[in-house]
């Protein structure tokens, strides 16, 4: 193991965590972006820097060559909300085990593709930074696909795959709100009202009778997860009003039009006097695993770590949809992690030394093997 190396990942994931990235935090995520843009001058001061901007979410691309990517390494700086603010410094158990929001998802993973981008330039390499993923995206890769007419041969992206899998499928998502409108009444005299969170309890309890929790991430099926229940204006009242947060998730080849699965819903909670009504939505996104890229990444994997990687289905989602339209394969995988998300969030300091080999590894495979061509044009 290369000890200057994992030192090297440990500093710029510690530097990358120390910014408490959250969506309501635009001081945060404009100072991490100036500090990668910074670090990046630092040690590589000719490669090319774009910037974007949308709904305040900044976004960065780095570039070596005068012409568009063609393997774009790709990932975002925002992480979710964390309970305490130490969470945002990282701590070191053992030798190898880094802990703290983000090291897993996914900061540490950025620190190695920045690392390959400063220290294994090539021209063709790019890398982009957002910092909205976790809310969707729209402001990031949605808003950056929208202001360039070029499109990537193929992207890497350390959203899903941990443990050194390969995502060959993950599902789609809604984010769906239940309303329920009730009557108020005082809280000592309950049947002279209409208790609008039990309505909408009612509804959810009604889906997931419709949807029954899968059983793991093999059991390919429609989840439900109520994520969010507001409703109430004081202690000692009847609620007059309630509404519910549904997080759900669905496989492609068992919703062939999500449109009808909306529907379904819909028609399930209206008798309870409850709306259904779509907050956001992702696409489901399938790899095509004849792609050349995966061949390639394979063959790396087998060179580098003597195995190729497991090919996998992930319940979770990422921004590797908006690339489905453009028929771009994105390849997600991750080095050993766990935890994403919680308090106990960590990275595996080797492992993630050993994705880093493997990303310039293929980098410099897919660029020195396929035939170069010009970056395919698409309309902004």
């Amino acid at each position: 193991m290369d000890r200057r190396l994992v030192e090297r990942l440990a500093t710029t994931t510690d530097h990358l965590v120390g910014f408490p990235t959250v969506e309501h935090n635009p001081q945060a995520l404009h100072g991490c972006v100036e500090w990668t843009r910074a670090h990046v001058y630092k040690h590589k001061p000719r490669l090319h820097v774009k910037s974007f901007l949308s709904n305040n979410k900044p976004s960065i691309l780095f570039s070596a060559g005068d012409g568009p990517p063609r393997v774009l390494f790709f990932g975002h700086l925002d992480v979710v909300e964390a309970v305490h603010q130490s969470a945002f410094k990282t701590t070191q158990e053992d030798s190898l085990r880094l802990k703290g929001r983000g090291t897993a998802d996914m900061k540490g993973p950025i620190a190695a593709m920045l690392d390959v981008m400063e220290q294994d330039t090539i021209t063709g390499m790019g890398l982009l930074l957002t910092t909205d993923e976790e809310i969707g995206g729209q402001d990031g890769i949605g808003h950056v696909l929208h202001s360039i007419d070029w499109r990537p041969e193929v992207v890497v992206l350390p959203d899903g795959g941990a443990n050194m899998h390969l995502v060959t499928e993950q599902k789609g998502m809604l984010r769906v709100r239940l309303d329920a409108d009730g009557r108020a009444a005082h809280g000592s005299r309950p049947w002279l009202g209409d208790n609008a969170i039990e309505r909408v309890y009612k509804a959810y309890q009604k889906l997931m009778r419709a949807y029954p929790i899968p059983q793991g991430e093999e059991d390919w099926r429609v989840s439900i997860t109520l994520s969010e229940l507001h409703g109430g204006l004081a202690p000692n009242s009847v609620p007059c009003k309630a509404a519910a947060t549904l997080d759900i998730r669905y496989p492609q080849a068992a919703v062939a039009n999500v449109d009808a699965l909306l529907r379904d819903l819909q028609r399930r909670v209206q008798p309870l006097g409850v709306t259904a009504t779509v907050l956001n939505r992702a696409p489901a996104y399938k790899l095509d695993e004849a792609a050349a890229s995966v061949r390639q990444l394979q063959a790396v994997a087998q060179c580098v770590r003597q195995r190729p990687l497991d090919l996998v289905r992930e319940a979770g989602a990422s921004d590797a949809h908006y690339f489905a339209d453009d028929h771009v394969p994105v390849l997600m995988f991750q080095p050993e992690c766990a935890e994403w998300h919680g308090a106990n969030e960590w990275v595996n300091l080797e492992s993630l030394a050993v994705f880093r080999t493997m990303c310039a590894a293929f980098a410099k495979s897919y660029l020195s093997r396929a035939t170069a061509r010009p970056a395919r044009r698409v309309m902004p």
